[in-house]
């Protein structure tokens, strides 16, 4: 996957991970709220992350531990 997105959010849902991922800028502008453009479940955190990092940047991952 060669596309970068700009927002990362990995969030425990029963016995998966999903992984929600989306844009915070358009055109060089800030959004007043990120565009979600689409989520993956994975069946442990390790793929998940794994995944994330190949479409963001390390520093835009976040976790949820819900």
């Amino acid at each position: 996957m060669k596309v970068k997105y700009d927002f990362c959010k990995i969030a425990p849902y029963k016995d998966k991970y999903i992984v929600e991922y989306g844009l915070n800028t358009y055109n060089g502008d800030i959004l007043p709220s990120p565009i979600k453009i689409a989520d993956r479940a994975f069946s442990s955190e390790k793929k998940a992350v794994r995944f994330a990092k190949k479409i963001v940047p390390p520093e835009h991952i976040t976790k949820d531990k819900s």
